[in-house]
């Protein structure tokens, strides 16, 4: 019975003190030549540790499953890829988390895990005036500022050539883009919440190449005739909210359409270290040119690099769906948004939210498999946030989803999937979802 009883008595101190190494830690990790940050999310069972991180490597390419086992104040953590061992560590606790050395893919490394940075409660408002402008989305691009949960930015745009709301040159052509922005405490498997609570013209004109169609909009062999001089200028006449063409002709001397302000390229650092073009569109967001990202849209993304690196620019004062010219009312903006960071694991792709529908956004290379990343994304998040099994978000999908084509003339087609808000509140919340339901 003493036998019995003592080793009752060890189990319960090696759970106890494996309890002291559960919860969500922002991990870095240090090589000899660099640096890798993610999330790690541990849980204890009988005294066992186990659990997930996001990616160590440098790239940030794999994430990891992690266990280990618990003596005393110390821990032998064993990290794991597709099942097989990638790298191990002896760790201590410390203040506020735990330490210590290992190796990881066959290389020594130092591990260093905290709590989370706590969001700021009453948020910062901070008015930023942008003095320099990035043609790349890229963490190895310096953060013009340094912002936590709840802050509020204010801040402005130049349009897609680098030009103000003054009309003067203050950045090279290429969609340059205001930021980034560095988040405190974001880490790679966390989820950037972005809240656009204004955008807003700020000048009087606007450019569009309308000459012809862009030649992925249309069938091969259609034959266009673009007309001379035909003049890329609009008047936008903010105070009716109306724009027009500048020099229209007789055909379309009447023609003047609501202007929809919206932001064309928004995205965070993209995964693997990588530095995509202004323009280009991914996983990361980037050159979105959805027609929805305008005041009061939330936008969802994953964050891929500490920090996230928010970057946002290429203002529109209009555009029809899929810029099948290839722009739109290119414009500068006023832009007010604000940061907010949770710990909870994410869609793993884009996804936002207006007063009106959820959306999930599909960015592949065809028009087809964005579609169809689209779709599958939008089954997941009914499943994550609703609890509902593959049949009923099939019923759910196949009677009310909608899809909007939002880009195609980027070099990666962008199709969104849309539920309305009034269908989804006829859905009741079931036990297993986890993810918090829409605003």
């Amino acid at each position: 019975m003493t036998v019995l009883l003592a080793w009752a008595a060890l189990g319960q101190q090696a759970a106890n003190a494996a309890e002291t190494f559960v919860g969500v830690w922002d991990a870095k990790v240090e090589f000899a030549s660099g640096v890798a940050a993610a999330s790690m999310r541990l849980s204890s069972d009988s005294g066992k540790i186990s659990g997930s991180s996001g990616p160590l490597d440098e790239n940030q390419f794999f994430p990891l499953a992690v266990d280990g086992t618990v003596s005393g104040s110390e821990a032998d953590l064993t990290f794991r890829y597709d099942g097989d061992v990638v790298g191990q560590a002896r760790v201590q606790l410390r203040a506020n988390g735990f330490g210590g050395a290992g190796v990881l893919y066959g290389a020594p490394m130092v591990i260093d895990a905290k709590s989370p940075l706590a969001p700021a409660h009453t948020g910062r408002v901070i008015d930023f005036k942008p003095t320099s402008y990035a043609l790349q989305y890229s963490s190895r691009t310096p953060p013009v500022l340094r912002l936590r949960s709840g802050d509020r930015v204010r801040t402005t745009t130049v349009d897609n050539e680098g030009q103000d709301s003054e009309m003067a040159w203050k950045a090279m052509p290429g969609n340059p883009l205001t930021g980034p922005f560095y988040v405190e405490g974001a880490m790679p498997g966390d989820t950037l919440v972005v809240h656009l609570e204004q955008v807003a013209l700020n000048r009087n004109s606007a450019k569009m190449y309308s000459g012809a169609l862009d030649r992925k909009a249309v069938q091969p062999g259609h034959t266009q005739t673009p007309v001379a001089g035909w003049s890329r200028n609009w008047i936008l006449d903010r105070r009716r909210g109306m724009a027009r063409l500048a020099e229209p002709g007789e055909a379309l001397s009447g023609f003047e359409l609501p202007t929809r302000p919206m932001i064309g390229s928004i995205g965070v650092a993209p995964p693997l270290n990588m530095a995509l073009y202004a323009g280009d569109v991914w996983i990361h967001g980037g050159n979105l040119d959805y027609s929805r990202v305008t005041t009061g849209m939330t936008l969802h993304f994953p964050v891929y690099r500490a920090g996230a690196y928010l970057f946002l620019g290429d203002g529109h004062a209009l555009q029809g769906d899929g810029e099948i010219s290839g722009q739109g009312l290119e414009t500068s903006l006023d832009v007010t948004f604000r940061v907010e960071l949770t710990k909870q694991p994410g869609l793993g792709q884009l996804w936002s939210e207006d007063a009106d529908s959820v959306m999930v956004h599909g960015i592949d290379n065809t028009l087809d498999t964005s579609l169809q990343a689209a779709t599958s994304g939008m089954a997941r998040w009914l499943k994550q946030t609703y609890g509902l099994n593959d049949s009923e978000a099939a019923a759910v999908m196949s009677a009310a989803i909608r899809y909007d084509i939002a880009e195609v003339v980027d070099p990666r087609p962008h199709v969104v999937a849309r539920l309305s808000k009034s269908v989804l509140a006829q859905i009741k919340k079931a036990s297993s979802a986890t993810s918090a339901l829409p605003k």
